[in-house]
């Protein structure tokens, strides 16, 4: 026998009952009786009056309370199959735009790819061009310069492929004396005065021509016989 049979069979032989007494009689928990009463209230088989208790509405059989169950869990039933529905059209919903931004995202994706791809295209034509850079590198004048340093201007204008003054114009080589020599070694050493007269010693060969070279050509002279200094033009 349910919870709400034995409460509504309580309250007829007991009217005015709270739930506290009900739950004494038929040893139930107290959570369990209100939950009856509060079922059987919405079904309308019982009704409350306030300072006193519980009263069951009107005269029910075993038949009508079997009818009052079935007719309590249809309802439930029915509330339960609604909210079901809600549920599902809910993820319907949810669905349907998770559909749209995964189409959205695959027209971006795509459109990444194109931008990807005209990149990686301009690349590879750019790779294939011959750049200004390349040019130079591929210059015999500047190979040699690289490797020795400096050269005498006479070996320079049997491998230039240019005038020299051209050369001296774009910043690759420096003309002093008889001398090319390769602008960044020039800049370097020029860096590293005054030079001490014990220290020319140390020096590279490169480095000791192309001083001598510059004594020459009146950029560079003895200070007091103890250092080298450069004449500012």
């Amino acid at each position: 026998m349910s919870v709400e049979s034995r409460v509504i069979r309580y309250l007829k032989e007991n009217p005015g009952a709270t739930p506290r007494l009900i739950a004494d009689a038929l040893g139930l928990s107290i959570s369990q009786v209100r939950l009856a009463l509060s079922k059987l209230r919405d079904s309308g088989y019982v009704v409350r009056i306030p300072g006193e208790g519980y009263y069951v509405r009107a005269s029910i059989d075993s038949r009508d309370l079997e009818v009052a169950e079935a007719d309590y869990g249809l309802k439930s039933r029915k509330e339960e199959g609604g909210n079901l529905t809600q549920l599902i059209e809910r993820i319907r919903e949810t669905v349907d735009g998770l559909a749209s931004r995964v189409d959205r995202l695959e027209k971006e994706v795509k459109e990444v790819r194109l931008v990807l791809e005209a990149l990686t295209k301009a690349n590879q034509e750019a790779k294939l061009r011959p750049s200004a850079t390349s040019e130079v590198r591929e210059d015999p004048v500047v190979k040699e310069l690289k490797n020795r340093k400096i050269m005498k201007v006479s070996e320079v204008l049997a491998i230039a492929t240019k005038p020299l003054e051209e050369y001296v114009k774009s910043g690759l080589l420096k003309i002093v004396s008889d001398l090319a020599v390769y602008y960044e070694f020039y800049n370097h050493f020029v860096s590293r005065f005054p030079i001490k007269k014990l220290e020319v010693s140390k020096l590279s060969n490169e480095e000791r021509e192309l001083m001598n070279a510059m004594i020459r050509d009146g950029m560079v002279y003895l200070h007091g016989g103890r250092e080298y200094r450069l004449i500012l033009s």
